[in-house]
């Protein structure tokens, strides 16, 4: 990139390849950037010591993982089922910059769009994402509850995933999210198959047989009469 290196050139250059999510491990930067390896080690003498010399943990970098094409699909999908929103916007400036830097180099997907895509997931579903608000949460469990469907955290994360990363997300938990809709939370974990059984009564005692007559008699003839 520069004819002649300065100290500050190459540090500059390390931030900025870290930045964009790049491997900075030797054996990466000697494939990738040969010319920033050499300068590097010939102006602090030696990789780490450069490395370090632009503020980052050497020992960061060297188990730093590749962001192959493989590892950003498994982390979009991911992320997916956490019910994030996985808008360019949101994962580029909040969830997971260097996922979206990856995703979106030449050798990798080459857009943002073909990632999401080659994912398994529709991009026109994920640009009509819609933010979710305290107000909206608090209007989806109210409908629901009034619907009569089972709220309890297990069965939300199973049939509204995204309703419950969303009440994650702007409550803290979902408990408090529920008690912000106006709903008992310890009626809603009890319900069906959560209720705890009720306790039945004891059953009354039947009265006992009466003793057959001893043995050579016959019955009582003044039981017999009417």
């Amino acid at each position: 990139m520069f004819s002649r290196w300065s100290q500050e050139e190459i540090a500059m250059e390390i931030l900025s390849l870290f930045a964009a999510g790049e491997p900075l491990n030797y054996r990466s930067v000697l494939e990738s950037n040969p010319s920033l390896l050499r300068a590097g080690c010939r102006h602090f003498g030696s990789w780490r010591q450069a490395v370090e010399f632009a503020g980052l943990s050497y020992d960061a970098v060297r188990r730093y993982r590749t962001w192959t094409r493989a590892r950003i699909l498994a982390r979009i999908q991911e992320l997916h089922r956490q019910g994030v929103d996985l808008s360019w916007r949101n994962i580029s400036t909040q969830v997971d910059p260097k996922l979206a830097a990856a995703a979106t180099k030449p050798n990798r997907f080459g857009s943002w769009r073909r990632a999401i895509q080659e994912a398994g997931l529709d991009y026109n579903e994920i640009r009509r994402y819609q933010e979710w608000s305290k107000e909206r949460v608090i209007h989806e469990l109210t409908t629901l509850a009034a619907k009569g469907e089972l709220l309890n955290s297990k069965d939300a994360q199973a049939a509204h995933i995204e309703l419950f990363a969303a009440a994650i997300r702007r409550f803290a938990s979902w408990d408090e999210a529920l008690k912000a809709a106006g709903l008992n939370t310890e009626e809603i974990r009890l319900r069906p198959p959560f209720r705890q059984p009720r306790k039945r009564s004891p059953r009354k005692p039947k009265p006992p047989l009466p003793l057959p007559p001893p043995a050579g008699q016959g019955p009582d003839p003044t039981a017999l009469r009417p």
